[in-house]
C-alpha cells in the first residue's frame, strides 16, 4: 500500500534526521550527572517541566493545526492563508505571555526569570517551524531541522557545563542559544517569512484552527502535568535531590518516547491522507500498523528493563544509582502513553480532538490524587506509579472511543504471554542477581523475536530484495 511505504519512509528521514544526536545527548548523561549535583539536576528539570506547562498556552498549540489544515491545503494561496493566520496567532500569544509573566516573575525575584521566557518563546517558534516544514511536504527539512538543533544543543552543553562550568545557567544557555540559531537559518533558508502576510489573515479559519486545537490543549497540559506533578510533589514533599533522582531515571523511558515519535511525527500524516482511500483500506492500514506498532514497543519495553541492570552502571554516576529502581514502571506507563499517541492520531485524523482533551484531564486528576496520598508512604515510587495509573486510564479509554472510527483487533493470547513474560521479567529485575539479571535478558530477546516475527520477516525480504537490486 501507498500509504504504508510513505509511513515508513516519513519515519525513517525523521528518525535519521534526529537519532544519532538523540543517542548522544542520551550518551552524555555520565557528564551531566559527574558536574550537576542531583539537586542541580533537580533545578534544571523542574524549569524545563514549567516550561513545557506554558508552551500550549502561550502557541495556542497552532503548531498542531497548522500541520493538520497545511495537509488539506490545496494551492499556495490556501496554504498562505493557513500559515499567516497561524502564526498571527501565536505572535498574540507570545506577546500577551512576556507582558505578563516577565512582571509576575520579576516581582517573585525568581532567579532564572529570562532565561525562562526566552526558552519558552523559542520553543514556540521552533515548534510552529517544524510543524509548517512538515505540512508542506518538507519532511526532510524537518528532519535536518531537528538533527542541526540537536546537534548544536549538545555541542553547547558540554561548553557551557563542561568547558565554562555554568551549571544550570549553562544548559538554559545552550538550549536557547541552539534553538534561537537553528530556527533564524531555517527561516531565511527557506524563506518562511513569503509565506507570512497581513493581508492573508483569515478571521473564519482563525476560528476553524482554535476550535481544532483549542481541545488539544487541556490534552498537552495533561500530558504536562502528569509529569510536573510529579516533580512538584517531589520538590515540596522530598526536596530537589528526589527531583533530581526521578529526572535521571525519567530519561531511559524519554529514550524509548524519542524513538516512538520518530513514528508519531510521520503517523500524524499518514493517518490523516488514508481516509482518502475509502473504508476497507483505511481499516487495514491501522489493523496493520497497529499490531505491529504494540508488538514492537513492547518488546523494547521488557528489552530495556532486562538490559537496564547492566547498562546503568556505565552511564550513571553512582550518586544516581537509586533511580533505577523506578525505571521499569516508568518505562510501562511510557509504553501505555505512545500506544494512547496512536489512538489520538486517528481522532486527529478525523478532527475529532475533543475526547483527547476530556481523557488526559482527567488522568492528570487521578495522576496528582495517588502522588499526593502515597508520597509520604512509598516516596519516588508514587511519582512513577501515580504516571503508569493515569497513562493506563487515558489508554484504556481511548481505545474504547476509537471504535467509533475503526474496530482495531486484539489478540488475547498474545496479551497473556506478554503479561507473563513482564512479570518474569520483573521479578528477575528487582531481584538484583547476576543470573537472574542475564535470564531476563534471554527471556526478553526470545520474546522480541517471536512477537515482532512476521515484521522481520518482512524487513529481511525487503533488504534481500534491495540487495538483488544492487
Amino acid at each position: 500500500m501507498q500509504e504504508q511505504k510513505r509511513l515508513i519512509k516519513n519515519t525513517g528521514i525523521i528518525a535519521i534526521g534526529n537519532i544519532s544526536t538523540k543517542l548522544v545527548s542520551f550518551f552524555l548523561l555520565p557528564l551531566y550527572t559527574s558536574l550537576l549535583s542531583t539537586s542541580e539536576y533537580g533545578t534544571i528539570d523542574y524549569i524545563f517541566s514549567i516550561a513545557a506547562f506554558c508552551i500550549p498556552f502561550v502557541s495556542l498549540l497552532m503548531d498542531e493545526s497548522i500541520f493538520r489544515f497545511l495537509i488539506d491545503s490545496k494551492t499556495g494561496v490556501e496554504k498562505t492563508s493557513v500559515i499567516s493566520t497561524a502564526s498571527m496567532l501565536v505572535f498574540a500569544g507570545i506577546v500577551v505571555f512576556s507582558l505578563v509573566v516577565i512582571p509576575v516573575m520579576n516581582a517573585l525575584r525568581y532567579s532564572y526569570t529570562y532565561y525562562a521566557v526566552f526558552y519558552v518563546v523559542l520553543n514556540v517558534i521552533a515548534g510552529m517551524l517544524g510543524a509548517l516544514l512538515r505540512g508542506i511536504g518538507r519532511t526532510d527539512q524537518y528532519a535536518l531541522f531537528n538533527f542541526l538543533l540537536g546537534a548544536l544543543q549538545v555541542i553547547l552543553n558540554v561548553i557551557f557545563i563542561a568547558v565554562a562550568r555554568m551549571g544550570i545557567s549553562g544548559m538554559l544557555i545552550a538550549s536557547i542559544l541552539a534553538q534561537f540559531i537553528v530556527s533564524i537559518a531555517f527561516i531565511i533558508k527557506e524563506k518562511i517569512l513569503a509565506y507570512i502576510k497581513v493581508n492573508a489573515f483569515n478571521r473564519k479559519l482563525a476560528k476553524e484552527m482554535i476550535v481544532y486545537s483549542l481541545p488539544l490543549i487541556p490534552n498537552k497540559v495533561s500530558w504536562t502535568i502528569i509529569n510536573l506533578s510529579d516533580r512538584i510533589v517531589l520538590m515540596n514533599v522530598l526536596g530537589s535531590a528526589a527531583t533530581g533522582l526521578y529526572a535521571v531515571s525519567y530519561k531511559f523511558p524519554n529514550l524509548m518516547d524519542t524513538v516512538y515519535g520518530f513514528f508519531y511525527q510521520a503517523w500524524k500524516e499518514s493517518s490523516a491522507r488514508i481516509l482518502e482511500n475509502g473504508r476497507e483500506a483505511e481499516r487495514n492500514f491501522y489493523n496493520t500498523v497497529y499490531s505491529y506498532l504494540k508488538n514492537f514497543m513492547y518488546a523494547i519495553v521488557l528489552g530495556m528493563i532486562a538490559f537496564m541492570p547492566l547498562v546503568f552502571h556505565m552511564l550513571i554516576n553512582a550518586n544516581y544509582y537509586n533511580a533505577i529502581f523506578y525505571v521499569p514502571i516508568l518505562l510501562l506507563g511510557t509504553y501505555f502513553s505512545n500506544i494512547s499517541g496512536f489512538y489520538g492520531g486517528i481522532f486527529t485524523a478525523y478532527k475529532d480532538t475533543r475526547i483527547m482533551g476530556t481523557t488526559t484531564v482527567i488522568a492528570a486528576i487521578i495522576n496528582l490524587t495517588v502522588n499526593l496520598v502515597l508520597i509520604h508512604w512509598i516516596g519516588i515510587y508514587a511519582a512513577a506509579g501515580s504516571t503508569l495509573i493515569a497513562n493506563v486510564v487515558v489508554y484504556l479509554y481511548r481505545k474504547w472511543k476509537v471504535k467509533k472510527y475503526v474496530a482495531l483487533q486484539e489478540y488475547p493470547l498474545k496479551t497473556a504471554a506478554s503479561l507473563v513474560a513482564t512479570g518474569v521479567i520483573l521479578v528477575l529485575f528487582y531481584s538484583e542477581n547476576f543470573v537472574c539479571i542475564l535470564c531476563s535478558c534471554i527471556i526478553a530477546i526470545v520474546y522480541a523475536l517471536i512477537t515482532n516475527k512476521d515484521m522481520l520477516l518482512i524487513v529481511l525480504k525487503y533488504i534481500k530484495g534491495y540487495g538483488k537490486k544492487v
